[in-house]
């Protein structure tokens, strides 16, 4: 992996850190690169319960692009942009990414904040779109945060570069809790020893079914969903969970590479 991010395994969980503090971890073409890889192979790797994405230092998660990298960040090759590819890797990711959010989310780190499948921040944060400010518009990131904040506060944040705390933040959804700085990494191993009591195939299910679901009409959301639980009920892992519970004891989750 690039320097630009930092890749560390602790136990069962990856952690993904943006390391460009001097650039207020400013997203350039190799960090894109590195976390699209680190992404897909954590997606398959059976060992892999969770992964945690942070930024380095204290005061910024992610400013967005790096505007001395635009001749690549803001270009599309193929017909894609390596911001939206970054987006589209934590979509794909079968495990959830849990956004540890150290500083204040800017621009396309905002997106990764939003397409993260949860998110904590210390109180300090703040989180803006100032792209217009710039030249440009926050188009990726208007695809996750319009499903996220009201349409009218985007579009007032989007129009004018107008940035928000965490405690607004967490009353859109925007963040599932802010804490001060110093109890934030004892908030983020709650919330993984929680995780690692579920069943992770059943997580990794429930992650593509929200994302499958959201533009299908009600109807036939249902008649997904009644496909889904009709295959879960039937897992391995079902059949242990049904069995602990009968013996009053916690299951003993083994994740098999069918079901990553």
């Amino acid at each position: 992996m690039a320097e630009e991010l930092l890749v560390e395994r602790r136990g069962s969980v990856l952690w993904l850190t943006l390391n460009r503090p001097e650039r207020h971890n400013a997203i350039n073409g190799a960090m894109t690169a590195a976390l699209v890889e680190a992404l897909g192979e954590a997606s398959t790797d059976i060992g892999v319960r969770a992964i945690v994405l942070t930024g380095a230092g204290e005061r910024t998660f992610c400013s967005g692009a790096d505007l001395k990298d635009q001749s690549s960040m803001f270009a599309s090759a193929g017909g894609t942009n390596p911001i939206g590819n970054v987006l589209r890797a934590v979509q794909a990711c079968s495990k959830l990414v849990v956004a540890r959010l150290n500083g204040s989310a800017l621009a396309g780190g905002l997106g990764l904040v939003a397409a993260c499948d949860l998110a904590y921040a210390a109180h300090h944060a703040k989180f803006g779109l100032p792209e217009v400010r710039v030249g440009v518009f926050p188009m990726m990131i208007a695809t996750r945060l319009t499903r996220q904040i009201p349409e009218r506060r985007f579009r007032e944040m989007a129009y004018l570069g107008e940035t928000i705390g965490t405690e607004e933040a967490e009353r859109h959804g925007l963040i599932n809790r802010a804490v001060p700085a110093a109890e934030l990494d004892a908030l983020i191993q709650s919330v993984l020893d929680k995780l690692m009591l579920g069943a992770p195939g059943a997580i990794s299910a429930g992650k593509q079914a929200l994302s499958e679901m959201q533009d299908m009409p009600q109807t036939e959301r249902l008649a997904y969903a009644e496909r889904m639980i009709a295959t879960l009920g039937e897992s391995t892992e079902a059949r242990e969970g049904r069995t602990a519970f009968a013996e009053k004891r916690r299951p003993g989750w083994v994740l098999s590479a069918d079901d990553v």
